[in-house]
């Protein structure tokens, strides 16, 4: 889309950018894929001084003794790392006895964390492959999808991925995972905002203006970020952020729609007690050890 038709600004085109997408809206362009933003996603991921791209190393080395404590597994149980990003709990789970393979949609990542592994001398196997994808039958111990991976896809997807993961899973295997709650967006409200990036921004290299909004839709539970760049000679790009929060209650409905049971739950992954003004609901649920 441009901007500049037969040299003016179109004005149509421009509000229709500001417009409320339709519930799930894809972009045009996976921005998972693209070298430039999953260099910065990486980057993100590798900033231990911010909560932006993953948890912090304390956070994520506490994590993962407490559910290594809590699952009790024998040493070489195999564990499947979906969306894993540079592999910061691969790397530690592996640490814990695990056999891990780790999955993410970012080449960027993948690469990092292959060579990471290959320095460290950790036999850890990286996939850049889209989760939704995935084909195993009976074959982890434990899947993990840590930190709201599951409230970024649409119903339809996240009802694919939960339905994938309980064949991979073995009979008794464990799903670990963690969820947005309302709590988690108290002070977002629906507004927009301009800037003017002049150097090396998030999204692109180039110089360019970026329009944020933040959009609810309330009956649905779930929250918009969408990023729209307007380059110097009028083309435009948006990017869609979705996400969907949970209810505890929602939460276990979700398990017991994909017949898998729910054995704890806390206000995070490191076994904080849950609390109903918590902005996170970590969750640990496991396949049925008899076939349903």
């Amino acid at each position: 889309m441009n901007l500049i038709n037969n040299g003016k600004l179109d004005f149509s085109q421009l509000e229709s950018i500001t417009k409320k997408p339709k519930l799930f809206t894809k972009d045009k362009i996976n921005f998972w894929q693209d070298p430039y933003i999953s260099e910065h996603i990486l980057y993100a991921h590798l900033d231990d001084e911010s909560d932006e791209g993953s948890r912090k190393y304390e956070t994520i080395i506490k994590s993962v003794l407490w559910l290594s404590e809590y699952m009790d597994l024998p040493k070489g149980a195999r564990l499947l790392d979906l969306g894993c990003g540079p592999g910061l709990y691969s790397e530690h789970f592996h640490g814990q006895g695990f056999k891990v393979t780790g999955i993410d949609f970012s080449q960027s990542s993948i690469n990092y964390a292959k060579e990471e592994a290959k320095a460290s001398q950790y036999d850890i196997e990286y996939l850049c492959q889209n989760y939704l994808e995935i084909d195993y039958t009976n074959e982890f111990d434990v899947i993990t999808l840590i930190y709201g991976d599951l409230c970024v896809l649409s119903h339809q997807e996240r009802d694919l991925l939960l339905t994938k993961v309980r064949k991979a899973l073995k009979p008794g295997g464990y799903l670990i995972f963690d969820l947005f709650t309302k709590q988690y967006f108290k002070k977002g409200h629906e507004n927009q905002s301009w800037y003017l990036s002049r150097e090396e921004g998030f999204w692109k290299e180039d110089e360019h203006l970026l329009l944020h909004e933040h959009f609810k839709y309330k009956k649905e539970k779930v929250r918009l970020e969408k990023y729209t760049l307007i380059m110097a000679d009028g083309e435009m790009q948006s990017y869609h952020i979705w996400k969907h929060y949970f209810s505890l209650k929602r939460a276990k409905e979700m398990l017991h729609e994909h017949q898998l049971i729910l054995k704890d739950f806390w206000s995070d992954l490191c076994g904080k007690p849950y609390e109903i003004e918590s902005s996170w609901i970590g969750m640990i649920a496991q396949k049925p050890l008899s076939k349903q």
